[in-house]
């Protein structure tokens, strides 16, 4: 394991650094920020409040990455007995992360039923279940937050010279930090399959712990201002992380976005197959060949955005090979079903119509008209749901709102 004595930090501010990194860390390695503080919640929370609970609840949150202010009173080390504005607004993010909702900074009873969730075994939350592990990296991390903090307070910022290093020449700090929130989100998916089981656990246990230790060096050599070992420890941490998810069992982006191009590839061979069956029909599918030929152009480019290793071009490349493709089936013989459309909608007006006088001549006889004109209006709603899908080219729907509504003006007819 690699010291973290860090005695320095880039010029940045602080106060990104400790959200992005120290919270990050304690993210990655939830055993620690819920062994930071055990609390017994008693009562409800909420601002005004003052007590020991609420010291602990301060306590909890520090330790989760839910700071309540990165120097001063409320922050780690200097959590108060006091409810302010500030725990406030951590409690609100620390709800909005679990999903309680309403998230309103109120500590009541479903938040303090997901904080016995959250708190119960939670020795045994980091991958290998190693206590030394974990006391080691807490120890770490409460090290650099002093730090951090101190640099804050003191507002100063040397540069990575007082440590002998260098700022890269070519990685930047901001490449620096993207690789960091790269391998995050590997080694939370990684987590998350270990979790759900399956596979050789024991194979990927040890791969997270690697992913870890990598990621620690990265964030050490990030705060140095050694950008290109930040992100090439960064890197190592990805590849660890993405070893662990599949030696769970689980499929990484890369294999994801192939499965999305082959879907894409299969939707596009079975419109293509419509296409000349309506061919053979005698329908006209002009546009539909046009259309599918798009798609056909978008899923080339797709493949080679995958080569390249451009996952996320691949994937909206995919996706829009399969909505091209979509698009290219509706336009099969669309033609013939629009008339078909435009024509039940305008028997539709005409029943209307029809009803409307039929009504106005029986209520000039005295009759009684009420049940009629209920159905009548009840025409005239189906009459605007079927202009409605005709003019976003739903004909389908168009033409069974026009049915509908030529049905209930001809029972208002009846009704008379």
């Amino acid at each position: 394991m690699k010291p973290m004595n860090v005695v320095c930090i880039q010029s940045v501010k602080v106060s990104l650094i400790i959200t992005i990194l120290i919270g990050v860390l304690l993210l990655l390695l939830p055993g620690m920020s819920t062994a930071a503080a055990q609390c017994d919640f008693t009562r409800d929370l909420e601002e005004g409040i003052e007590g020991e609970d609420v010291r602990c609840l301060q306590r909890y949150l520090n330790g989760g990455g839910f700071v309540i202010a990165a120097s001063g009173v409320g922050s780690p080390g200097h959590e108060t007995t006091q409810f302010k504005s500030l725990t406030k607004e951590a409690v609100i993010k620390w709800q909005q992360a679990q999903g309680l909702s309403p998230a309103i900074g109120y500590f009541g009873p479903l938040s303090r039923q997901k904080y016995t969730e959250l708190t119960r075994g939670s020795a045994s939350a980091v991958g290998s279940s190693d206590s030394t592990q974990v006391a080691e990296l807490t120890a770490q991390l409460n090290t650099l937050t002093a730090q951090l903090n101190g640099m804050q307070q003191s507002n100063t910022s040397p540069t990575p010279a007082v440590l002998g290093a260098s700022t890269s020449a070519s990685g930047t700090l901001e490449d620096a930090r993207k690789q960091l929130s790269r391998a995050v989100e590997m080694i939370e998916r990684a987590r998350d399959q270990v979790d759900e089981g399956g596979g050789d656990i024991s194979q990927a246990n040890g791969d997270l712990d690697d992913a870890y230790e990598d990621f620690l060096d990265a964030v050490d050599q990030y705060l140095r201002g050694n950008y290109d070992l930040a992100i090439a420890a960064a890197d190592d941490a990805y590849d660890n992380g993405e070893d662990a998810l599949q030696a769970a069992g689980g499929e990484t982006a890369e294999d994801e976005v192939e499965d999305r191009i082959d879907e894409a590839e299969d939707r596009i061979d079975a419109v293509e197959a419509k296409i000349d069956q309506a061919g053979d029909n005698g329908e006209d599918v002009e546009e539909a060949e046009q259309l599918l030929d798009e798609a056909k152009e978008m899923l080339e480019a797709a493949e080679s955005a995958l080569d390249d290793g451009d996952l996320e071009k691949a994937e909206d490349l995919a996706n829009d090979a399969d909505d091209r493709a979509d698009d290219a089936e509706d336009a099969i013989g669309e033609s013939e079903e629009r008339d078909r459309a435009e024509d039940a909608v305008d028997d539709a007006e005409d029943a209307i119509d029809d009803a409307q006088e039929a009504i106005e001549e029986a209520d000039d006889d005295g009759d009684d008209v009420d049940d009629a004109e209920d159905l009548l209006n009840e025409a005239r709603k189906a009459l605007q749901k079927a202009k409605r899908e005709l003019s976003n080219n739903d004909y389908e729907d168009a033409i069974d709102f026009a049915q509908e509504a030529e049905e209930k003006a001809n029972d208002a007819i009846d009704e008379l």
